[in-house]
């Protein structure tokens, strides 16, 4: 039998469920609903962009595909596991929109980029070579390096956006949420955040962003969800840049938030293959 014919006889493989499954969403603050009935699949290795208006829903419905709070109703899946039995949180790396104020003794700009690696590690286990080396790759890859040693709390706004960017990348997920990523970030590290997404989507992670505005991510961008009220306005092609829309004389969807320099070099950023 030719090879061409036992390639035929193999059964093909079972389709890979979605990275994010959402339907029928509800979130509510207070008994007033935020997120109404969203509904939305994100493939494995697609480069996702959640738009909207001030007060849309972009931020709350991120945190509720995290489980960070509660669904009033619908559900979630992650990789093709309901949330409420998720458990393969190194899949996932989270970048929230500012870095928490902590109590205690200050954490160096290192130790907290390693905290994104405790979701790998076994339980009291000691940081590897491996792991270690991905610490320094993150560092590198947010022009940090040379603050690795330093307080977190003794940099700019910026900078601790971008150590969170680190904490993510240091976990080696194969799945990135990132809330408001270029907020307060300057136009060198904005690029850089864009080499690093492009780092990453070459190696088939999937990633998610709630962006203010597409800025230098919108070459990335093959897909945006645009929330109006809590529900899906759009979901399809990326809302095209003002200039061009102006001079075709359609209309222009610019989204707003929802609240409130880096290195050049991109070193090998690795991410698990998932077949």
């Amino acid at each position: 039998m030719s090879a061409e014919t036992l390639s035929q006889a193999r059964p093909a493989p079972p389709p890979q469920p979605p990275a994010v499954r959402v339907r029928d969403a509800v979130v509510s603050y207070d008994r007033r609903p935020v997120v109404r009935g969203v509904s939305l699949d994100i493939g494995a290795g697609e480069v996702v962009a959640v738009l909207g208006p001030n007060g849309s829903g972009k931020s709350t419905l991120l945190r509720a595909i995290l489980g960070l709070v509660p669904l009033t109703a619908g559900t979630v899946d992650l990789h093709g596991t309901p949330l409420r039995r998720f458990t393969e949180w190194a899949r996932i790396g989270y970048v929230p929109q500012r870095l928490s104020a902590g109590g205690g003794v200050p954490a160096t700009v290192r130790e907290v980029v390693a905290s994104g690696q405790v979701a790998r590690r076994r339980r009291l286990s000691l940081p590897t070579t491996e792991d270690r080396a991905a610490v320094t790759e993150a560092l590198e890859t947010v022009g940090l390096l040379h603050r690795s040693r330093d307080s977190v709390h003794e940099l700019s706004g910026g900078q601790q956006q971008r150590v969170l960017i680190a904490r993510a990348l240091a976990g080696r997920p194969d799945t990135f949420l990132m809330d408001e990523p270029l907020a307060g970030v300057d136009a060198a590290s904005q690029q850089t955040l864009a080499d690093t997404i492009a780092a990453l989507s070459g190696r088939g992670a999937t990633v998610v962003l709630v962006l203010h505005e597409l800025g230098p991510l919108e070459p990335l961008i093959g897909r945006a969800v645009v929330l109006s009220e809590g529900t899906v306005g759009h979901d399809g092609a990326p809302p095209r840049p003002f200039g061009d829309c102006a001079r075709d004389g359609h209309e222009h969807i610019h989204p707003h938030a929802d609240a409130a320099g880096g290195a050049s070099a991109l070193p090998t950023i690795e991410v698990p293959r998932r077949d």
